[in-house]
């Protein structure tokens, strides 16, 4: 096998072919279950493509394999199955609920005709060994009348022994909204409300989560069609939370919309709890209909998604922050020289950075095409054109600077400022043909900065192994 320099180490990606979406995130019987989106063998997605999932699962989030395809696209989803969730039943019984997508061949808009987007459940009692047949819930004729062709994506929650699902929705007025499902068995399902924002807020909200923290109701959704403005909505699609007021039953108001990730790539997040009881969000690390390019493609792969981020409610804001067991994958601890110098050998590495003063200036260069600036009230994220492929700049307003963590890994960056408030996620590609080290620079007056080597996960060292 050729050597590829942007396999990833610990971040979760497809063997082969394309990957998005995270879907059915769930633990059952001491055992994680991470499934996805995804088209083997394919790397790059067309109308040809049916996409369908992938699974991976393991004992914790760093130790997990892959388990293959559980399905593939039938005559409820031929198009594709779409994206969807899982609910843990009190038996350990794992029901995925996903979109299948059908699309009629013809002189369609694929808007307000020619598209089929079915409801469909599909259960397995052995973890992942065996499943179900498919089971059709409901699907486009039985969707409000004023919606479109495009209802899709349920995340389904139990309460109050009641099953609840929430559905995105795009309007025949072309806004967004989610539509609340209820249900006493989880096969059954009844409208409950349409819920969206006063005024329009895009024209379709894809990937909706709802859940609770601290006693606070959260809808977490994609809106698509926002106008771009200098320190929010830059990419060209979103994805963030509204902190909801009101009942889950009655009409909810929406609280101020907060972007997930102020990055190039981030898109249709899912969270579930754990056994734990921690609230845990992974991210598809890629945007739909990007504007930049991702060259491994040309390896036969494409995509990735983020680490797992337990979610923590500070005020009126949700916090992020890395799985602990990522430093378990940690080796050879080191800081930078004297001249803020420090070198990760294999492009791969975990780095905490305190800062002396949170109002000073400060920049961080990774390799030649990567640099990370903050003036002392906007933190500048900044690609060259080679390595970002298209990718140029983020920006994000922040009142001072307190601590970093940069988690680097071969052709992902990921970069967490404040414990977690602010956050940006970013592919890159630097040129690592000849040597897969990646040269850092620190200029970061007073700050304590700890850096370790990252092991590659389970999944993920077989790629090493085979590159050898």
């Amino acid at each position: 096998m050729k050597r590829d320099p942007w396999r990833l180490a610990y971040h979760l990606m497809p063997p082969d072919g394309w990957l998005n979406d995270p879907n059915g995130l769930c633990e059952a019987n001491g055992v994680y279950h991470v499934y996805f989106q995804y088209a083997p063998n394919t790397p790059a997605p067309d109308g040809r493509m049916a996409r369908t999932w992938g699974h991976y699962a393991g004992p914790d989030l760093i130790n997990l394999s892959f388990k293959g395809v559980p399905f593939w696209p039938e005559t409820l989803d031929r198009d594709g199955c779409y994206s969807g969730s899982a609910l843990v039943e009190d038996d350990g019984t794992i029901d995925l609920y996903y979109t299948g997508n059908i699309k009629e061949a013809g002189d369609y808009d694929y808007i307000h005709d020619g598209r089929l987007s079915n409801t469909i459940l599909v259960k397995t009692a052995d973890g992942g060994r065996t499943y179900s047949d498919k089971h059709l819930l409901f699907g486009t004729p039985d969707y409000p009348k004023d919606c479109t062709r495009h209802v899709r994506d349920p995340k389904v929650w139990r309460e109050d022994d009641q099953y609840y699902m929430v559905l995105g929705a795009r309007m025949n007025d072309d806004s967004g909204a989610v539509l609340f499902y209820e249900s006493l068995d989880g096969v059954s399902w009844r409208l409950l409300k349409i819920e969206k924002t006063g005024e329009p807020f895009g024209y379709m909200w894809e990937c909706p989560d709802y859940f609770e923290m601290d006693g606070q109701p959260v809808l977490a959704f994609c809106p698509q069609g926002l106008e771009a403005e200098d320190f929010c909505f830059q990419n060209n699609h979103q994805s963030g939370y509204s902190l909801l007021s009101g009942d889950l039953r009655g009409k909810q108001m929406f609280g101020p919309f907060r972007e997930w990730d102020m990055g190039f790539d981030f898109y249709a997040p899912q969270s579930f709890v754990d056994d734990r009881g921690r609230r845990i969000m992974i991210g598809w690390a890629g945007l739909p209909d990007k504007p930049y390019g991702n060259p491994t493609a040309q390896r036969g792969w494409e995509n990735c998604l983020t680490v797992p981020r337990v979610l923590i409610k500070k005020g009126n804001r949700i916090l992020q922050k890395p799985i602990s067991g990522l430093k378990r994958l940690r080796k050879n601890p080191s800081r930078p020289d004297g001249e803020g110098r420090l070198t990760l050998p294999d492009a791969s590495g975990d780095i905490e950075i305190a800062f002396a003063d949170p109002a000073s200036s400060w920049d961080i260069q990774m390799g030649e095409g990567v640099c990370l600036h903050y003036n002392g009230c906007i933190v500048r994220l900044a690609l060259d054109e080679k390595t970002g492929c298209g990718r140029d700049e983020r920006l994000a307003r922040l009142d001072g600077v307190r601590n970093a963590r940069l988690l680097v890994d071969r052709s992902i960056l990921e970069i967490y400022l404040n414990d977690g408030e602010t956050v940006f996620t970013t592919r890159y590609y630097a040129d690592f043909e000849t040597d897969r080290r990646l040269e850092m620079k620190f200029n970061c007056a007073g700050a304590d900065i700890y850096a370790w080597e990252m092991q590659p996960m389970p999944a993920n060292k077989i790629y090493d192994e085979e590159e050898n």
